[in-house]
């Protein structure tokens, strides 16, 4: 077995499931699908640029709906255990 990979905090979700440092990876988070983008990560108003939605909505939609928008839930996963928050 080898070591286990550091992994880095979606900004939309906040699990630990991207591989590369964000912002601007352009990763997709299996857990939200919040496509990492540098714009919004600076701007999460911001609608447009890598996803539809702004990061400040697709956090709520996740909240609401398991992913940044319904069209993604099919998509998503559930968080692994080594994904998980550090207060979850």
């Amino acid at each position: 077995m080898g070591l286990p990979t550091k992994k880095f905090e979606c900004p939309c979700c906040g699990y630990f499931t991207l591989s590369e440092q964000p912002p601007g990876t352009f990763e997709i988070c299996p857990v939200c699908y919040w496509e990492d983008d540098s714009v919004q990560y600076n701007d999460p108003n911001y609608e447009g640029g890598a996803n539809k939605v702004s990061l400040n909505k697709a956090r709520e939609n996740f909240i609401n709906l398991g992913a940044i928008g319904k069209e993604y839930v099919a998509q998503v996963r559930p968080p692994l255990d080594e994904e998980k928050r550090a207060n979850q």
